[in-house]
C-alpha cells in the first residue's frame, strides 16, 4: 500500500488531512518557484559578470591599440594604472603576440601558476572568457581579448574581474528570495490549516449529528444558508434525521395498539398489508381476570379503569420478559402469543413460565394494594399449545394481525374453566422442547369445554415446584426495579 493510500486511509481528522495536503502543495509550489528564480537569477548574474568583464577587456584592448603598436610602455602601464582604482578589477595586463607582458597591474592569475611562455600564449590565443581563479577571499574570472588595429592583431588584453562584490549582491538577492519563499510557504500553510477547518466544519458537524443519531438521538445541521454541494448533503441530512424522528414516532404509537414487532415490521415495509396468513406452532396464554363483574357493578368506571390499567401494565412486562407478545385485550381479559410473528422452538416453555410469573406479579401488586386498601383482583390463566393460523383478519379497510384457530379456542375455554390463582395447560403443550425439565404438573384429567365434541387433556402447573424459581425471581426484580420482597 503506497504511503498516499495509508494517508488516506489514516484516522486523522479530515482538518488535519486536508491542512496538510493543502500545505504540502504550497510547499511544492513555493520550493519550484523558488527554485526558479533563484536559477534564474544565477544566470542573470552569471551574464552581468560575463557582459562587464567583456566589456572592461574590449574598452581596454581598443584604448590599448595605437600605444601596443607605438610601443609606447609608458602610455600601455598608464592604461592599466587608471583602471586599478576599480574594485571589481583585480588586475589588468597586456601582452605581445608571442605572450610577454608589456604593461601589469594589480594581480594576474598567470603570476601564481608555472607554465611556459608557450602555454600562457595559448591561454591568450584560444580563451575570450570563462576561466576562474581564486586567492584567498578573491574569487576572480579572466577575460582575453586580441588587441586589434585596422584588423592588425598587435597583442592580448587581460583583465581579471572580481566577483565577489557581485556574488555578495548576489547571495543578499538570494536571501531575499529565500525568505519571501519562506514566508509564503508559512503564510500558506496558516491560510491552509484556516481554509481547511472551514470547510471541514460542516463534515465534522455532519458526523457529530450521525454519532448522535446513532445513539437514538435525532440532531439537525445548521446548513449556514450553504448553496454548494455541502449544502445539499446537510439538507438532505435533516430531511432524513426528520424522517427517521418521524417514524420512530409512528412506530412507538403503533406499537401501543399492536405488537411493537408487527408495528416494527409495518413501518419497515416488511409485514404485508394483506388479508390471511400462515400456519405456525405457537402457544396462546388466556389470563382473566376472577369476579370482575361484581367489582364493575360495585366500583365507578374510573375506578375499574385505574384497576386494569395498574395490572395489565405489569401482565405487558411480564409478556415482554418472557419472549411473548400481546395479542389483544379483551375487556377483562389478555391474550398472549408465544412464537408469532417471530419464530421460537420454546414457546411453550416460555407460556408456562410467562403464566407463573403473572400469578407472583398479581400477588405482589394485591398485597401491595392490600396494604393502601384499593381494590384487588385474581387472575386465572389457560395456556394451550398447537398450530394456529398468523395472519391479517377483518375487512380490507379494517385488519388486525392475531392468531385464530381451534388451538386458542381451546386455550380461552382451559382459561375460563380454571380458579383463581391457577394455571392450567394442556397435554399438547407438556409435550413441546424444554418443559418437561423446568415444570412438575398434577394428574392429567379431561374436561369438556363448550363447543368442541373432544374432551380436553389438561393438568395444572404446580406454581410452588417451578424448578426456575431464580429466573422468575430475575424477573420480578426487572419488572419491579425499586421493590425488594420482603
Amino acid at each position: 500500500m503506497s504511503i498516499l493510500q495509508q494517508f488516506e486511509k489514516s484516522s486523522l481528522p479530515l482538518a488535519l488531512k486536508w491542512s496538510l495536503s493543502i500545505s504540502v502543495l504550497i510547499v511544492l509550489v513555493m520550493g519550484l518557484l523558488g527554485w526558479f528564480l533563484l536559477t534564474k537569477q544565477e544566470e542573470v548574474f552569471q551574464r552581468q559578470t560575463k557582459t562587464l568583464g567583456l566589456a572592461l577587456v574590449d574598452q581596454l584592448a581598443f584604448s590599448a591599440s595605437e600605444p601596443l603598436l607605438a610601443d609606447d610602455a609608458f602610455a600601455l602601464q598608464l592604461l592599466v594604472n587608471r583602471q586599478e582604482h576599480n574594485e571589481l578589477v583585480v588586475g589588468m595586463q597586456l601582452f605581445d603576440l608571442k605572450g610577454k607582458s608589456l604593461a601589469s597591474a594589480g594581480l594576474s592569475p598567470f603570476d601564481f601558476q608555472s607554465g611556459s611562455g608557450e602555454e600562457l600564449l595559448n591561454i591568450l590565443q584560444e580563451e575570450r572568457t570563462g576561466r576562474g581563479w581564486v586567492l584567498g577571499e578573491i574569487q576572480a574570472e579572466i577575460f582575453v581579448t586580441p588587441v586589434q588595429f585596422k584588423e592588425v592583431t598587435a597583442g592580448y588584453a587581460l583583465v581579471s574581474l572580481n566577483k565577489r562584490p557581485l556574488q555578495r549582491d548576489l547571495d543578499a538577492l538570494l536571501l531575499t528570495l529565500m525568505q519571501a519563499t519562506g514566508g509564503m510557504i508559512l503564510l500558506g500553510i496558516i491560510l491552509a490549516s484556516i481554509l481547511a477547518r472551514r470547510l471541514s466544519q460542516p463534515i465534522r458537524s455532519l458526523m457529530q449529528a450521525s454519532e448522535a443519531l446513532s445513539a437514538g438521538q435525532y440532531p439537525t445541521v445548521e446548513l449556514a444558508s450553504r448553496g454548494d454541494e455541502l449544502g445539499k448533503v446537510l439538507n438532505t441530512f435533516n430531511q432524513m434525521a426528520s424522517g427517521l424522528e418521524g417514524k420512530e414516532q409512528v412506530e412507538k404509537a403503533l406499537s401501543r395498539y399492536v405488537s411493537p414487532n408487527i408495528a416494527k415490521r409495518l413501518i419497515e415495509g416488511q409485514h404485508r398489508a394483506e388479508l390471511g396468513g400462515s400456519t405456525v406452532e405457537a402457544s396462546v396464554l388466556f389470563c382473566d381476570i376472577v369476579g370482575f363483574t361484581e367489582m364493575a357493578e360495585r366500583l365507578n368506571p374510573d375506578q375499574v379503569s385505574e384497576v386494569l390499567n395498574h395490572y395489565f401494565h405489569y401482565i405487558s412486562l411480564a409478556s415482554s420478559s418472557c419472549e411473548g407478545t400481546v395479542d389483544k385485550f379483551i375487556g377483562d381479559c389478555v391474550m398472549i402469543v408465544f412464537g408469532v410473528p417471530e419464530t421460537d422452538k420454546y414457546h411453550s416453555l416460555h407460556a408456562v413460565t410467562c403464566g407463573v410469573l403473572i400469578q407472583a406479579i398479581a400477588d405482589r401488586i394485591t398485597r401491595q394494594r392490600q396494604s393502601v386498601g384499593l381494590a384487588t383482583v385474581e387472575f386465572k390463566v389457560g395456556i394451550n399449545s398447537g398450530p394456529v393460523l398468523a395472519g391479517n383478519v377483518g375487512g380490507h379497510e379494517r385488519m388486525q394481525f392475531t392468531v385464530v384457530g381451534d388451538t386458542v379456542n381451546v386455550a380461552s375455554r382451559l382459561c375460563g374453566l380454571c380458579s383463581p390463582g391457577d394455571v392450567l395447560i394442556t397435554e399438547e403443550s407438556t409435550h413441546e422442547p424444554g418443559l418437561a425439565e423446568h415444570i412438575r404438573f398434577d394428574t392429567m384429567s379431561d374436561i369438556r369445554v363448550r363447543g368442541r365434541s373432544q374432551p380436553v387433556s389438561h393438568c395444572r402447573v404446580d406454581i410452588d415446584g417451578f424448578s426456575d424459581a431464580e429466573m422468575i425471581k430475575k424477573h420480578l426484580e426487572t419488572i419491579f426495579p425499586d421493590q425488594a420482597e420482603a
